[in-house]
């Protein structure tokens, strides 16, 4: 008896282990192919938008305290689109309250500004404590209708979902990838943005996106 338990809650165990599964790669594989020739990694290949949404990050990393690349990549990113012409403000979108007092926006801006970027062309969101936060509040307190999304690849596949599918009136979305670093924590990344991506459909019916 006590073997014919056990080898039900195994089964039953492993029924579920695949189907977490399955719904994670449904959901990935979603997300991915609705940023189909939206998304791009080569400057000469993005067309204009007026403002480039710049999704926030801390300038170090929470595990370690060391140089957080992400936040480098990002930043050279803005700075190719702004100086290429291809974008002529930059909304920065981010926690302002990130890590033990540090703002993602106002470390991003004062980087941006060593690297020639012109602080009447920066406007700072403090709001975006998550990337649905951000994609909302560019459309719904900013007012921008059509803006060029800026973060890595994994990231903007995501932000540019939410942005389609919130009822938000929105056009002309595309978004630009800055580089992938190579972190020892790679993939701890990718399998916490598997989940993001499940989570993300939720979000997509209980958020209100007129608040």
């Amino acid at each position: 008896m006590k073997k014919v338990i056990k080898t039900s809650v195994i089964t039953i165990m492993m029924v579920l282990l695949i189907a977490c599964l399955s719904l994670m790669l449904i959901c990935n594989s979603i997300v991915a192919n609705n940023a189909k020739g939206k998304i791009f990694s080569e400057i000469d290949s993005i067309g204009y938008n007026e403002v480039g949404l710049l999704l926030g990050t801390a300038p170090n990393t929470r595990i370690g305290n060391r140089q957080n690349y992400y936040f480098y990549y990002r930043i050279r990113a803005t700075e190719e689109l702004y100086k290429a012409g291809k974008i002529k403000k930059i909304l920065i979108s981010g926690d302002e309250n990130s890590l033990d007092g540090v703002s993602e926006p106002e470390c991003m801006r004062d980087s941006l500004l060593s690297h020639g970027v012109d602080s009447k062309d920066i406007i700072l969101d403090g709001k975006g404590y998550r990337t649905i936060n951000s994609v909302v509040r560019a459309r719904n307190v900013y007012g921008f209708r059509s803006f060029t999304i800026i973060s890595q690849q994994f990231h903007n596949e995501r932000a540019l979902y939410q942005a389609e599918h919130l009822g938000l009136d929105v056009v002309n979305l595309q978004a630009y990838n800055a580089i992938n670093p190579k972190s020892p924590w790679r993939l701890r990344i990718y399998i916490r943005e598997y989940l993001a991506r499940v989570k993300m459909f939720y979000d997509l019916m209980v958020y209100d996106a007129d608040e």
